[in-house]
């Protein structure tokens, strides 16, 4: 058995004594067909619970620097340490190149399929639409640094179009469902689907679909007992890359273009 099996299945155990979950609530039964479930993030929250709680086989979106190796090191310092807003940033380009050891066996394991921000993005399409086409969901974390409620950022819609390919492929009308993931009251909730629409053209569809699931995982955060939402993203990453709030695309470009 390959030692970094053994590491991922050590760091699970850790994952579900620190992320546990007491229960999956769905609005009503979701269809036999596979279908795209898009969550809030929850810091890691959303991550860990989806990935050892969620009841369906599934597929999830995952930022491929954090699995490339090359440029996990510098994922990490940004995008998980904010490093720029550090007093002591040497000490977190340590961790952050530890964590380009550590991280990717976690999330290869974990049935990822890694997003891409360039040409490559196609690939990641290919994987996803294979895996509904062969009955598996994907789990989807769609948020942009762009603020809509307390509970759920706006979305970056380019995902929608996995509506079209599959549509393509199957003739089928794939499902979005959106779903809140609460770690405080140890919930996961999903909402009621919306359906690709054929007759759409790609742009009417991002934007119907991308508002419609900001709209309904606000309101299942705003229906769960009484706690305080985990942001997507920090105060203090604002405070560090507020420059790339509305140019999202920059920020990963930086992070790319970055020699670690």
């Amino acid at each position: 058995m390959k030692i970094s099996y053994v590491y991922y299945k050590m760091m699970r155990l850790v994952a579900r004594l620190l992320h546990p979950c007491k229960q999956v609530s769905f609005a009503h039964d979701p269809l036999d067909e596979p279908a795209v479930f898009v969550s809030n993030h929850s810091g890691i929250s959303g991550p860990c619970m989806t990935t050892l709680y969620f009841p369906r086989p599934h597929k999830t979106w995952t930022i491929s620097y954090a699995i490339d190796g090359e440029h996990t090191a510098s994922y990490a310092f940004h995008d998980v340490f904010c490093g720029r807003s550090r007093k002591h940033p040497g000490f977190f380009r340590f961790l952050s190149r530890l964590m380009r050891h550590g991280l990717p066996p976690l999330l290869i394991y974990s049935d990822t399929i890694p997003v891409y921000h360039d040409r490559r993005v196609m690939q990641t399409f290919k994987q996803s639409v294979a895996a509904l086409s062969n009955g598996e969901d994907l789990v989807i974390f769609g948020e942009s640094p762009e603020p809509y409620s307390p509970y759920i950022n706006r979305q970056q819609d380019g995902f929608v179009d996995l509506g079209k390919l599959y549509y393509r492929r199957t003739g089928k009308r794939l499902s979005f469902y959106p779903m809140y993931v609460c770690k405080k009251t140890r919930m996961i909730s999903v909402g009621e689907p919306v359906a690709y629409d054929p007759d759409l053209d790609s742009q009417e569809q991002r934007e119907k679909i991308g508002a419609y699931l900001c709209k309904e995982i606000d309101a299942l955060g705003r229906a769960m007992p009484a706690h305080t939402p985990i942001p997507f993203l920090k105060e203090r990453w604002y405070r560090a890359y507020g420059e790339y709030e509305h140019d999202f695309a920059a920020y990963w470009n930086m992070i790319e273009q970055e020699n670690e």
